[in-house]
């Protein structure tokens, strides 16, 4: 069963890569991806009428970044990205991880305000999705941060705008890109 679960990892890998690497994707073709790091696989599939790029925040250490067909990273109204909060101990909690990513939201922005969002589905066996907004007019930043626990990550789907008019015109390709989350294993191994 884990030779089937790597092979089938492996294969979503590829097609990644593939998909990823052209940025000028047409709606219709496939794009979606496969991010994996020492404690987690997962796949995800960008939201109708964004891009999939797995190549222009590599420098900020973000592996997977999303943005509006016609647009880019640099240059678009709003984005979307994928974070990894790790767990600090078997007893650490999502609420622990959040408390954390708050604290250092705060030491960037002082005028920081932090409020709940509408709590989001996933359609494959999460319990819940926490949703945080958050505001810092004084940077021009808005942003909402989708929250997903596993066993020893929290995996994080971030839309980040300038202005609460894109902001709010956004909201829906986070929920599409969170409904899109499938998480496989905690514990990938590779072989060479």
């Amino acid at each position: 069963m884990r030779k089937l679960i790597l092979l089938a990892a492996v294969i979503a890998f590829i097609s990644f890569t593939a998909a990823a690497q052209d940025k000028k994707q047409d709606e219709g073709d496939a794009n979606s991806g496969m991010l994996y790091g020492p404690d987690y696989t997962f796949v995800v599939k960008a939201p109708k009428g964004w891009v999939l790029d797995n190549e222009s925040a590599r420098r900020q250490g973000i592996d997977a970044v999303f943005y509006p067909v016609g647009s880019s990273w640099k240059n678009s109204a709003a984005v979307m990205y994928v974070g990894i909060g790790r767990k600090q101990g078997a007893k650490d909690s999502l609420e622990g991880v959040i408390s954390r990513d708050i604290a250092d939201f705060k030491k960037a922005s002082p005028d920081l305000k932090v409020s709940d969002g509408e709590a989001l589905p996933l359609a494959r066996g999460k319990e819940r999705v926490v949703v945080k907004y958050f505001i810092a007019e004084q940077q021009r930043s808005h942003e909402a941060v989708a929250y997903i626990e596993e066993s020893k990550v929290v995996v994080m789907l971030v839309l980040s705008s300038k202005t609460k008019a894109d902001f709010d015109s956004s909201l829906p390709a986070l929920k599409e890109l969170v409904a899109s989350y499938f998480f496989l294993t905690d514990s990938p191994t590779i072989q060479k």
